[in-house]
């Protein structure tokens, strides 16, 4: 009688055994995307700066100087997350307000004050208002996304190309790489104004 129950429960075992199977699995893949984009925020939408000019009522040697010590403090942060997007920086000369042409005030005063600045992120030159157009940038910039780490941020400086602030006149209009140098020429008094502009267009 022992010996049929043993029997009977090895069979038993046997069939358990027989009947597992092999693990399976399914894989499915995911295919996405990021599109390619640019974007740029201001901490600062005007600057200020006190006499343009000198006791002589020339130009004075920092201007340019100073507006790009008031725009780097405007905390501008930009990026494009792909290489090859453009990059064009513009300025538009300071010009005394209610100025209309682009030649001398009465009196022979000069109206216009050109300048101009090359701009770079952590240390990749973007593009100058000295040059025309903008430029394309080779290299993706901008991937940190922190308002208190200054190498997020657009760094202004004077141009090493017709950098200096100096009197002018002649330009095809306001943002014109081609306004004139007049060094020999005095500001006529009022209030001037003029900006920069950064735009940004991601690669194809």
């Amino acid at each position: 009688m022992k010996r049929s129950i043993l029997a009977a429960s090895a069979v038993a075992l046997f069939a358990v055994a027989g009947s597992a199977q092999a693990a399976t699995s399914a894989q499915i893949n995911i295919n996405a995307k990021v599109n390619s984009k640019c974007g740029i925020s201001s901490q600062a939408s005007s600057i200020s700066l006190e006499d343009l000019t000198d006791a002589n009522a020339k130009v004075r040697s920092t201007v340019t100087e100073e507006i790009a010590q008031k725009l780097n403090a405007a905390n501008v942060v930009a990026f494009c997350n792909n290489g090859g997007s453009t990059v064009k920086v513009q300025r538009a000369v300071l010009a005394l307000d209610g100025a209309t042409g682009n030649s001398l005030a009465q009196g022979d005063f000069a109206q216009f004050i050109r300048y101009n600045l090359d701009t770079s992120i952590n240390g990749l030159a973007l593009d100058s208002t000295s040059t025309p157009n903008g430029s394309t940038v080779a290299q993706r910039f901008g991937g940190h996304d922190s308002l208190s780490e200054a190498s997020t941020h657009v760094q202004f400086a004077r141009a090493t190309s017709d950098g200096a602030a100096v009197a002018s006149s002649n330009g095809s209009d306001r943002t014109a790489t081609n306004w004139s140098s007049l060094t020999d020429r005095r500001m006529a008094a009022g209030n001037y104004s003029g900006y920069v502009s950064i735009e940004l267009t991601p690669a194809a």
